[in-house]
């Protein structure tokens, strides 16, 4: 798979994650952790919902561009994940299915960048520059 496709795939994902996540956040909730989300996770719920929505957004639009970035965060998200799953067993099941979706995605994002292409980070341009043309003689 290309890195355009593989950013593109991942960026679909996340659309549909994050959409499901503001549209159906608490049904999605009482599934996983057998109980209504609190006001607090439910709030959470849907800014990790918009989070993924616009991360998703932008992959389909640039899907090789800020691979580096989308790599970063889907892995910090997913180690931040494990974390409270240890920290909070009430919270352990929604924080570990969370940490697989952005698993899932930092795997695509890995794919995109091992594919041979650069990956561009944060300080990389969203344009690249056109080499200067030497007038014809």
């Amino acid at each position: 798979m290309s890195p355009t496709s593989t950013g593109r795939a991942a960026g679909l994902a996340g659309l549909a994650w994050g959409a499901l996540l503001l549209a159906r956040g608490d049904g999605l909730w009482r599934t996983v952790a057998g109980r209504a989300p609190s006001e607090v996770e439910g709030g959470v719920v849907a800014v990790l919902g918009a989070r993924h929505l616009g991360q998703g957004l932008l992959q389909v639009a640039a899907p090789t561009r800020l691979t580096g970035l989308w790599l970063l965060t889907d892995l910090a998200h997913a180690a931040s994940m494990v974390a409270l799953a240890v920290a909070d067993p009430g919270r352990r099941r929604p924080a570990l299915v969370s940490a697989a979706v952005s698993a899932t995605t930092a795997v695509a994002a890995l794919g995109a960048v091992r594919s041979g292409r650069r990956a561009p980070g944060p300080a990389a341009p969203l344009v690249t520059p056109r080499r200067a043309r030497r007038p014809r003689r």
